[in-house]
């Protein structure tokens, strides 16, 4: 074995030998291990999405049966109203159950038995198929426990025996807690196997809906036989889901025997498991396409592999005794010619290599192959000619004039010069000595190359100085021009006889008047001094401006070059320009006031020049871009900083700071008061002339805030923010009129900051209630719903009604998460009430427009559970004109296919109202407390709610009066017909601990 080793060792195509054995080797392995690699990931990939699918058929599960649940708890109390005798005429109770069912589309129906069995209301619209259930497995597991929760029945045929259904039920009671019946809803099986069809699980997959005392309750694709059977001792219920309630496993189906890949995953809060898989065989479909594809060629690369081996060993070993052979040859002159300095050959008769040294192999950067002994010619000739030696003759040609020319210059592609001698031999063969005189040959011609370089530097030279973009021109130590380019002389439109060498500075500058392009700089002045600056920006007569730069040379002359900058100077003008002035109006922008300011502080300081800062800003002007659009916004800032600028003195300073906010600086006034409201007034007159845009006449205001230096403060921030306290103040009070600062106004600004922070704290910290107002049916005198209201818990002021923080919350933008809390505590409790109570929730301004109100109700009602039906949204008209309509009723058509009623709060209190009704899908009117109140004694309030009314009837939308107070306003409202009422005579808003939902109403002894 040794001997094989060491023969194999020694052998020349060994190395190849195992390098091709270790590649057919290495292809196996890795062949073989991505294929495990894809069966494990396949394997795994099925895995994941039978269990992705499984939760996700788990939650609906849990909801749907969370459906079934509530629809029971809502049949209960049906029956509970029946029991008190809201169900007196015959089949109410039963066309209520119908109504119910109608909702699900799980439900086949539902209804209610007594203790016995027998079914005493339902919400079959036919004759009952079963009268009595006490022998049926839901009826006696609820009859025989203790407790009230949702039971799910075994899957049971149903009685015309051609559908499986199964019953969810809860128990019913009576007072003393003895067993009074159960309220039951049949289930459609097919409902879930129509969910579990949409999904694609391959050709064999299947789900599976098990109760975990192992009966199947539906299966996709259905199995008759399989329905009500029980599989309890499945790997599933006895192996892997007491261990964890989601997990997927490999086994083989006890439903069908197939071999299948599943995941499965507990239904929440009941006894129901999901069972989803994939038939192994789906899933390893592609992992046998991919075996059966790539394994025969695996095996067609490994023979490959083999056979190519077995040939380069072979010629290998070839190769080897060749090169043996040459190498003693070699040996026997290898010591008489290694050591010459030149190369030498020698070729026998026939043209083929003798002998050649190693000086004359590495001359030529001969292979080894090319300078063994038998090598034609013609071989190493053509070896030039591959490697890019080029020449007129053929290689046979030279082949055949070689051995006859004596001697030859030789010089190869990289530039060496090779002097050639040969001496034929006795035999017709010759021998060659071959010397590299390559430096010789470069000394002979350094001289003349130097010539030649010197002549194309000045050529160069040439070409550079007058193809530059900038002139130039040197001059001398006496201002003479030594040399100048053809571009010098186009800037400043001169010949290039008028500087030529030796022309005077001087005499240039005569020739520059002469043709109006010299400087403003006297001559004179010019050649003594500026010719000693470095640097310089100068501009001609004609209008351009020049940038010139001098370079000293040290025998007292200088270099000069001149560009001409017009355009970057003009740009670098309008640039600054636009840095300090808004871009728009072109007046003073804010970083140009800030300094105008400044430099005003500074004239104070210094010489006591008192100045006045006016701050304003224009009313109803994002009307006019909402109404029309930025464009003619911007048209009306135009017009408006035209007027302002007409109004003002040029010693004036105008402003736009952005937006719709500009700043005065008012200087040099003898009385500043009377100076700065004089021209208040005389602004707010100009800004409140209507404006024509496009033909459309426009009107806005000017609010003005004043703040005057040194009273108010000597400092520009100081003066700018009290100037801005001024304005709040001013918008504050109506608007369109001016406010001089006052120091009280720096109180209330703090105390406004103090609030809003214990606001943003209040939050935070949950120090707000809710407090509700019944909402009563006029024809019914009972209680339908309720408004809820906000109250605040106020560490030290106490308990805040919402006028004393809302605006606050809406003007700081906190309105948006106070709003929230208030939808999701309201939904929330509403919840807990009867069903036929729905609850009021007022929405802001701020919530229409800033907020994303759709995703914020739809999170309160599904996080509530509250049924979008009962939910009441009070708007008021004043919401709707902060933004465009389009975007308000996009809003409110998504709201109202939710199911959620819309209201029209404080109906004839602004706006004009029936634009709103018809453009905007409201369900109810709620006309405002001050029009109620009025009705009874004054004329033009009950004109209102007439018209009120009538437009509600004409569009069919309840209305609903607020603020009613007394017995003799009551009366006199339901007698006009009026839907709902709503006020202090039928309860004050109180916490939800204290609103009794199924009391009297407080105020029937008033109404009765």
């Amino acid at each position: 074995m040794r001997e094989i080793y060491r023969r194999l060792a020694r052998s020349p195509g060994s190395s190849l030998t195992v390098l091709g054995v270790l590649l057919s080797a290495a292809t196996i392995v890795l062949f073989l291990t991505d294929l495990e690699a894809r069966y494990r990931d396949t394997i795994a990939a099925a895995k994941t999405n039978a269990q992705s699918f499984a939760a996700i058929l788990a939650e609906h599960t849990a909801l749907t049966f969370e459906d079934v649940d509530r629809v029971l708890l809502e049949a209960a109390a049906i029956r509970r109203n029946s029991l008190s005798g809201e169900y007196a005429a015959p089949g109410a109770a039963n066309a209520a159950l119908r109504q119910l069912q109608k909702g699900s589309p799980v439900l086949v129906a539902v209804g209610w038995t007594d203790a016995s069995g027998e079914v005493l209301a339902h919400s079959y619209d036919h004759a009952l198929p079963r009268s009595n259930i006490s022998g049926m497995s839901h009826f006696v597991a609820q009859r025989d426990s203790a407790s009230d929760r949702l039971f799910i029945a075994p899957p049971y045929l149903s009685a015309a025996g051609d559908k499986w259904f199964t019953a969810a039920s809860r128990r019913l009671s009576n007072a003393d807690g003895r067993f009074a019946g159960i309220v039951t809803a049949p289930l459609d099986q097919s409902y879930f196997t129509k969910i579990y069809r949409s999904i694609d699980l391959g050709y064999n997959g299947s789900v599976l809906l098990l109760h975990r005392n192992g009966q199947l309750l539906a299966r996709e694709p259905a199995l008759e036989s399989a329905l009500g059977k029980s599989f309890a001792n499945g790997a599933l219920l006895t192996e892997y889901l007491p261990r964890s309630e989601a997990g997927s496993y490999e086994t083989v189906s006890i439903v069908d025997g197939v071999h299948r890949v599943a995941g499965y995953k507990a239904v929440r809060g009941l006894p129901l498991v999901l069972l989803v898989s994939f038939a192994r065989s789906d899933v390893l479909g592609p992992w046998y396409r991919h075996l059966y594809t790539f394994g025969p060629l695996v095996v067609a690369i490994i023979v490959v592999i083999l056979f190519g081996t077995f040939l380069l060993v072979r010629q290998t070993s070839a190769l080897a005794v060749k090169t043996r052979a040459l190498a003693r040859t070699n040996d026997r002159f290898d010591v008489a010619i290694s050591n010459m300095s030149q190369g030498l050959c020698l070729f026998d008769a026939d043209k083929r290599l003798v002998i050649a040294n190693s000086r004359f192999q590495q001359m030529y950067s001969l292979p080894d192959e090319l300078v063994m002994p038998g090598t034609p010619l013609s071989r190493i000739l053509q070896h030039y000619v591959d490697r890019g030696e080029t020449s007129e003759l053929t290689v046979d040609q030279h082949t055949q004039l070689m051995p006859t020319e004596p001697k030859q210059n030789y010089e190869p592609a990289d530039g060496r010069r090779i002097f050639i001698q040969r001496k034929p031999l006795p035999d017709g063969g010759w021998v060659a000595t071959h010397e590299d005189v390559t430096e010789q040959r470069r000394a002979e011609q350094l001289l003349a190359e130097k010539a030649t370089e010197l002549e194309g530097i000045n050529e160069r030279f040439d070409a550079a100085l007058n193809n530059m973009s900038q002139g130039l021109c040197m001059f001398d130590a006496e201002q003479k021009v030594v040399v100048s380019n053809a571009r010098y002389a186009e800037i400043y439109h001169l010949s290039l006889d008028q500087i030529e060498p030796g022309t005077s500075l001087r005499q240039i500058l005569e020739y520059r008047r002469e043709k109006g392009t010299n400087f403003e700089v006297a001559a004179d002045t010019y050649v003594k001094k500026n010719v000693k600056e470095a640097k310089e920006i100068q501009e001609l007569a004609d209008g351009r401006v020049v940038a010139i730069a001098r370079h000293m040379m040290p025998n007292g002359g200088w270099l000069t070059t001149h560009e001409d900058i017009t355009d970057r100077a003009r740009s670098e003008e309008r640039i600054a320009f636009l840095a300090q002035h808004d871009l728009l109006t072109g007046l003073a922008n804010r970083a140009l006031f800030a300094e105008k300011l400044d430099d005003a502080a500074k004239r104070l300081q210094r010489h006591g020049t008192t100045f006045t800062v006016l701050v304003l800003d224009l009313d109803k002007f994002k009307n006019v871009n909402d109404t029309l659009g930025h464009p003619a916004g911007d048209r009306l800032l135009v017009e408006v900083a035209r007027r302002l600028t007409s109004s003002l003195r040029d010693a004036d300073v105008l402003a736009r700071l952005g937006g719709d906010e500009f700043a005065i600086i008012q200087e040099n006034e003898r009385n500043q008061s009377e100076g700065a409201a004089a021209l208040a007034l005389r602004i707010i007159k100009t800004i409140e002339k209507p404006f024509d845009l496009n033909g459309h006449r426009i009107g806005v205001g000017a609010s003005i805030g004043i703040a005057f230096a040194p009273e108010h403060g000597a400092d520009a921030a100081s003066l700018l923010k009290r100037a801005d306290l001024a304005l709040y103040a001013a918008k504050s009070g109506g608007r369109n009129g001016f406010r001089i600062f006052q120091p009280e106004l720096i109180e209330a600004a703090e105390i406004l900051k103090s609030t809003e922070s214990e606001l943003r704290e209040a939050i935070s910290q949950n120090e707000f209630e809710l407090h509700y107002q019944p909402l009563i049916n006029i024809k019914t005198r009972r209680m339908c719903g309720a408004e809820a209201f906000v109250r605040w818990h106020h560490p030290s002021r106490g308990l805040l009604a919402p006028d004393q923080f809302l605006p606050l919350a809406e003007s700081t933008g906190l309105m948006l998460p106070l709003g929230e809390w208030i939808l999701q505590q309201a939904c929330a409790d509403a919840a807990a009430w009867p069903p036929h109570i729905s609850i009021a929730i007022n929405i802001s301004a701020v919530q229409f427009n800033k907020g994303n109100l759709f995703e914020v109700i739809t999170r309160a009602l599904i996080e509530s559970g509250l049924p979008p039906q009962r939910l009441e949204l009070e708007i008021a008209e004043l919401s709707l004109l902060e933004k465009s309509q389009a975007t308000h009723l996009q809003t409110l058509r998504q709201l109202k296919n939710l199911g959620v009623s819309l209201v029209l709060d404080n109906c004839g209190a602004g706006y004009s109202s029936a634009g709103y009704l018809t453009d905007f899908p409201f369900d109810k009117i709620k006309i405002d407390k001050a029009f109620t109140q009025g009705f009874a004694n004054r004329r033009d309030c009950a004109a209102v709610i007439a018209s009120v009314l009538a437009l509600a009837r004409g569009l069919d939308i309840a209305t609903a009066a607020k603020g009613v107070e007394s017995s003799e306003q009551f009366e006199s409202l339901r007698a006009t017909g009026i839907d709902f009422a709503q006020g202090y005579l039928f309860g004050h808003p109180v916490p939800h601990c204290e609103f009794e939902v199924d009391a009297a109403v407080p105020s029937a002894r008033y109404v009765a």
